[in-house]
């Protein structure tokens, strides 16, 4: 916007109202505008002279705990207030400025995501007029969050909103919807020339290296929660029921990964990459039907901690050797008279045979059995 060259002269302002009580009761509405609130907000900031309550106006606007559908109401409001007062864009600049510098700020993931978006879109509509020191701060955050947030991924939905909103004008990226349709259609979407394209590529290098931390935890998160899920599909099968501690672990986890796929899955449309298939619990069970072994079996019934302790997971599974706790003579004694019994079962049997085939005398002499047949 090339206000700078169009502000009203000072004239302009006198025949505007000054009273201290109404533009103290507009910075106060500003701290809690609504979208459904624009039309009021725009006829009084349009009625008031508001020159010497510039800076409490741009604080109401970036501390206001916006909603995302309120946005748009506070570009609105910023568009006129740069277009009127010259002092506005460098107040917001430096505003933006001490806010984004804190990450560790309470409520620091609405505060961020309202504040990044605010603002991109400043920078792309050109009400921050110092360009290239809003850019280098907007590469700053950025970069320490995707520097310092790819294992938390506390900011994910704050970079989600910015590259929904901001990122075809400044990263010259477009969604694979988008992209689809150009392809289709043969067609080219107008883009606002905010950034030379060696600029674009370092803010899209970012998001891309952002993305990436994003996928690799949906995958370990998708792993986690099939593995948990298995667990409890086989200790249900084994002992009938799943304990309550066991069923809350498996719903939290069953949140943060819906969650979670959501806002990777945005984020990599947005960015127009693809994340890999993640495959569900049927489909891992059928991939181990087929390799499925009594060793495979037994390792993981292990890790369903089917046993209370160690002591009865071993009195089970472990068979003790006998003949090394019973003392040797007792042991030699009982196999002596195993043999022994053995033997005379073995003659019992060998005359029982003789008789049946007609052997008329059986005479036993040393053990050894002599038959005697009369003709």
């Amino acid at each position: 916007l090339d206000a700078k060259a169009h502000h009203p002269p000072d004239s302009f302002f006198k025949t505007l109202d000054s009273s201290v009580k109404k533009n103290s009761l507009f910075v106060k509405k500003l701290s809690s505008l609504t979208e459904s609130s624009r039309t009021k907000l725009v006829q009084d900031l349009k009625s008031l002279n508001l020159n010497k309550y510039i800076e409490e106006v741009v604080n109401a606007i970036c501390g206001a705990k916006l909603k995302m559908q309120d946005m748009n109401c506070a570009i609105h409001l910023c568009s006129l207030l740069h277009r009127r007062y010259s002092d506005f864009s460098p107040l917001l600049l430096r505003t933006l400025q001490g806010a984004l510098s804190n990450l560790c700020k309470e409520d620091k993931v609405t505060r961020v995501r309202i504040e990044l978006r605010l603002l991109g879109q400043m920078l792309v509509l050109g009400i921050i007029t110092d360009q290239k020191e809003g850019f280098t701060l907007l590469h700053n955050t950025l970069y320490n969050i995707v520097n310092s947030d790819k294992e938390k991924l506390e900011f994910l939905p704050a970079m989600v909103s910015f590259v929904k909103h901001c990122g075809e004008d400044i990263m010259g990226v477009y969604s694979t919807k988008s992209r689809q349709m150009m392809e289709q259609y043969s067609i080219t979407l107008p883009s606002v020339e905010v950034l030379p394209p060696n600029k674009k590529k370092i803010f899209h290098d970012l998001l891309k290296e952002y993305s990436s931390a994003v996928i690799v935890a949906l995958v370990k998160l998708h792993n986690k929660l099939m593995k948990c899920m298995k667990q409890n599909k086989k200790i249900l099968m084994m002992k009938g029921e799943v304990s309550n501690e066991k069923i809350e672990h498996s719903e939290k986890l069953s949140a943060q990964h819906s969650k979670l796929m959501i806002n990777a899955t945005t984020l990599a449309e947005l960015l127009d990459i693809t994340i890999p298939d993640l495959p569900s619990l049927q489909q891992l069970e059928e991939e181990e039907m087929d390799c499925n072994s009594p060793t495979n079996v037994a390792g993981e019934m292990g890790d369903t901690n089917l046993w209370e302790d160690e002591d009865q997971k071993t009195f089970y599974r472990d068979i003790l050797d006998l003949t090394g706790i019973v003392p040797q003579i007792l042991y030699k004694k009982d196999k002596a008279k195993a043999e022994a019994k053995c033997k005379e079962e073995e003659k019992s049997s060998a005359l029982r045979g003789l008789y049946f085939v007609g052997a008329e005398e059986v005479v036993i002499r040393d053990d050894k059995v002599a038959v005697v047949i009369h003709i």
